[in-house]
């Protein structure tokens, strides 16, 4: 009796489960790195957006 690992290659070669090209993981194809500007990484986080806080009376008002 061997380990369950060997058992497992020898139930494999008897059942000719062994492993074919469909099988591989294929590699993933390189995705190009997107160059952002500095303006546009402000845009995206927001830094230029208007700023509203509660005032008197619990009413929005711009800041």
């Amino acid at each position: 009796m061997g380990t369950i690992q060997q058992q497992l290659q020898k139930w494999m070669k008897a059942n000719k489960m062994l492993r074919t090209d469909k099988h591989k993981k294929e590699p993933k194809p390189k995705r190009s790195k997107e160059r952002l500007t500095e303006r546009e990484l402000k845009e995206l986080m927001g830094v230029n957006r208007p700023i509203y806080r509660r005032a008197k009376g619990g009413a929005f008002r711009q800041c």
